[in-house]
């Protein structure tokens, strides 16, 4: 069963645009259960399908008004893109690959210096570490070579994150003195020819596609203590989503007797949001342009 219904926060943000555009409709289940959360801090991981899964997460925090209450962590790549001008104006955390303590310490400056000073909500981040249909097999070859799950549906995440997060928000972390108490875990699905990736969303260059989006709670009290425990815990939770976007295909419906509702948004905030990113858009690329012609006149000066 599908029900409609109007998004009234007050939060506003330049990419739920695309939810404009009758080609594009997003639905969610367990809306009754994830509502109160909305109010709260928590950490969200979400799978990985492509690039459009960032957008369509702003899209699904604006619905709930927390479009200026989130903070993502994004890979270094989109840093200087369109995308990522706003998400440094708006805190986002970057990370790349590299020394895991490293990793752990700049994310413990963030959550300090950031996230908590704020007073933000949700932190949402992609386990997987990158799309299915680049890590895909060689996240299977991985699995199998350290006798873990093999996935199809989404690949087997990363852990470093996961663990270095769940530490700071149980108070185990000097540095972070506020607990969060959630934890929410949503599946994405994308129904449709292909699954979408940004350049589709901002070209609006894809067929009639849905999105659905499942959510399930959990208390970060009840996450286990040791860091092997916590990458089980982990896996687990990707098994789980594997075997629902399985029965997903299969039926329609992430969970039997499941109900979805279809998100809309104010059709007068997203044009003036959709205004606010082609202005950005126009600007990263004069400066790229700019900075080209001047390195251009540069080599050709010296040659």
């Amino acid at each position: 069963a599908v029900v409609s219904t109007q998004s009234t926060g007050a939060g506003e943000s330049f990419i739920p645009v695309f939810t404009l555009f009758p080609k594009l409709r997003i639905y969610c289940d367990t809306l009754s259960e994830i509502e109160p959360l909305t109010r709260k801090r928590a950490m969200v991981m979400v799978n990985h399908q492509e690039s459009g899964d960032v957008p369509i997460m702003m899209c699904i925090g604006s619905y709930f008004g927390l479009a200026h209450n989130t903070t993502f962590i994004i890979d270094q790549m989109f840093r200087w893109t369109p995308f990522g001008v706003p998400s440094q104006w708006h805190n986002d955390f970057f990370s790349k690959e590299g020394d895991k303590e490293v990793v752990v310490k700049r994310l413990k400056q963030h959550f300090s210096t950031t996230y908590f000073d704020r007073g933000l909500k949700w932190l949402i981040f992609y386990p997987e570490g990158g799309y299915l249909k680049n890590r895909g097999e060689k996240a299977r070859n991985w699995a199998q070579r350290n006798n873990l799950p093999v996935l199809y549906n989404c690949c087997l995440p990363r852990t470093t994150a996961f663990v270095a997060i769940t530490q700071a928000f149980r108070g185990e972390v000097a540095e972070v003195p506020v607990q969060v108490e959630d934890v929410v875990d949503v599946t994405l699905m994308y129904k449709g020819p292909h699954d979408l990736c940004l350049t589709d969303l901002v070209m609006g260059s894809y067929q009639d596609t849905e999105v659905y989006a499942n959510f399930r709670t959990y208390k970060m009290a009840d996450l286990p203590k040791e860091e092997e425990e916590l990458q089980t815990w982990l896996y687990d939770r990707y098994q789980e989503k594997e075997d629902m976007i399985t029965r997903f295909k299969e039926n329609g419906q992430f969970t039997e007797g499941g109900s979805f509702t279809q998100l809309h948004q104010s059709t007068g905030r997203m044009l003036g949001s959709l205004i606010f990113w082609y202005i950005t858009a126009f600007f990263v690329y004069d400066f790229y342009k700019s900075m080209f012609c001047r390195l251009t006149c540069l080599a050709s000066g010296l040659l």
